[in-house]
């Protein structure tokens, strides 16, 4: 009888050495597979793409770029327009001209006739910003520089219709000045694209008057 107890708890004990043997063995994982890199080639695909610089858009960026600090009045010779003024002084102006007129001209020459010349006029922080009593307001005197400045851009050579004009009133006051300083009251100037004006019709020709002899009889 003990010789058979005896054999049970072997054949227990070696199963149990077996079966914790086996247990322990360390499975062998698969890799992971790599994650799918589509999407993030497809964003950096578009990121990397630029706007052609022969097309409209990239003259006009590469010329805005060179005008961005273009204003006027230049803020050093003359600080700015006078107060609730749009005066235009002939002498800085040619002056000012002679540094930058021949670079818009350039831009407008190379770009498409419904691309334009934005000029906006800017006022400095004091007062309304629309008309209030008797007041005209900051929108009005950025308006009217603007097109002041339309004007004597014209004389210098700059067809009407492709200048167009806007006012942003004191909404685009120069970082780090004080409201009421006068180097707000300026122009600034970008090319957008846009629909030009036509130009001044030609006078018609004159109809050809029946003449006054009698036709001949054949």
């Amino acid at each position: 009888m003990a010789k058979k107890i005896l054999n049970f708890l072997l054949v227990g004990a070696t199963a149990f050495s077996l079966s914790f043997c086996a247990s322990s063995e360390t499975k062998e994982q698969p890799a992971p597979e790599p994650q799918a890199q589509t999407n993030a080639n497809d964003s950096s695909a578009a990121s990397s793409r630029s706007i052609d610089l022969g097309s409209p858009e990239g003259i006009a960026n590469t010329f805005n770029d060179k005008i961005k600090d273009f204003r006027y009045p230049d803020g050093i010779t003359r600080p700015g327009f006078s107060y609730k003024k749009a005066d235009v002084s002939a002498g800085d102006f040619s002056e000012w001209s002679k540094a930058n007129v021949a670079v818009l001209k350039d831009a407008l020459g190379k770009l498409p006739d419904s691309w334009v010349l934005q000029i906006t006029g800017h006022t400095d922080q004091v007062g309304p910003e629309e008309a209030e009593g008797d007041k005209k307001g900051n929108v009005f005197y950025g308006d009217i520089r603007a097109k002041a400045v339309k004007q004597a851009l014209v004389k210098q050579g700059i067809p009407a219709n492709r200048i167009v004009t806007k006012s942003a009133g004191s909404s685009s006051p120069v970082s780090g000045l004080e409201a009421k300083d006068p180097k707000n009251r300026r122009v600034t100037f970008s090319f957008v694209a846009g629909t030009a004006s036509a130009p001044p019709a030609q006078p018609e020709a004159q109809q050809q008057q029946p003449s006054s002899n009698p036709p001949q009889q054949q």
